[in-house]
């Protein structure tokens, strides 16, 4: 009987183990834990509750007020939330393109700026893939889960017949300037990883210039709304939700695909 239940405690103890060790995996592959975006909006709505009523909010698309801040956190409100899915599986670039333009006033749908965005073919030829340089086109299109995605070029490109001067590239600037940019109340595209997934090479093809382009695997496309000490909230077209995620994962994330980003500065 004492060696049965000596065979149970440890059981118990090798089960307790195994629970803590995938937790503490499930922590690095989500880059630290993640709010729900219900717990997200309870946050936000108490701290609102606590504001003065001289700070101002943002009231309209088209006038630009600073980010709310609460504590350490700042937070940009009224941004367009909408899922990618099931229309635009892999139009994650496209999708935020349309949130952030639609934030300041450009109210096209996504299919209209899908009309707008350079694309290039997939295609199997003498046992490799060929497809088009994603800093020219999007290699695929977003309505296929079978494609790939697009880099911050052509959207920039995309952007400036409606914005003009105002269209930032923020790719390859300081972390800092990103947060400068929230804290002002300016949403920003940012290039990160699907769930904050660790980015990893995949696939790659060979382009019409002869090169071979390699793939990073999660790449994913979000708008930056909000950071604080810790954690930065994303507008993520994935889940159509507000999510947090852990900033120092984030941010890794951010500069393995080329600290890539799309802001609109003020009029």
């Amino acid at each position: 009987m004492i060696v049965f239940r000596l065979i149970d405690w440890s059981l118990a103890v090798v089960a307790v183990v195994f629970v803590a060790f995938l937790v503490l995996v499930g922590v690095y592959y989500t880059g630290s834990a993640e709010s729900s975006e219900s717990a997200i909006i309870s946050e936000l709505a108490a701290a609102r509750e606590e504001l003065p009523p001289e700070i101002p909010k943002i009231t309209s698309p088209d006038t630009i007020t600073p980010a709310l801040v609460f504590g350490s956190l700042v937070y940009i409100e009224n941004v367009p939330l909408f899922s990618q899915h099931p229309r635009w599986p892999t139009g994650c670039e496209v999708v935020s393109l349309a949130k952030l333009a639609g934030f300041y006033g450009v109210h096209k749908s996504v299919d209209e700026w899908v009309e707008l965005l350079p694309q290039g073919p997939l295609a199997w030829r003498d046992g490799r893939l060929h497809g088009p340089d994603p800093r020219e086109m999007f290699a695929g299109n977003p309505y296929s889960r079978q494609s790939f995605g697009v880099y911050h070029q052509p959207l920039l490109r995309m952007l400036e017949p409606f914005f003009g001067e105002r269209v930032i590239n923020m790719t390859q600037r300081p972390w800092e300037e990103y947060e400068t940019m929230v804290r002002a109340g300016n949403p920003i595209a940012v290039w990160g990883t699907i769930s904050n997934l660790p980015v990893r090479r995949t696939d790659s093809w060979v382009t019409p210039q002869g090169e071979v382009f390699h793939w990073n695997g999660n790449q994913h496309v979000m708008l930056l709304v909000g950071f604080s000490e810790t954690s930065v909230l994303v507008n993520d077209p994935w889940t159509g939700t507000l999510r947090r995620f852990d900033k120092n994962a984030f941010k890794q994330r951010w500069k393995a695909l080329g600290r890539q980003g799309i802001a609109i500065g003020p009029e």
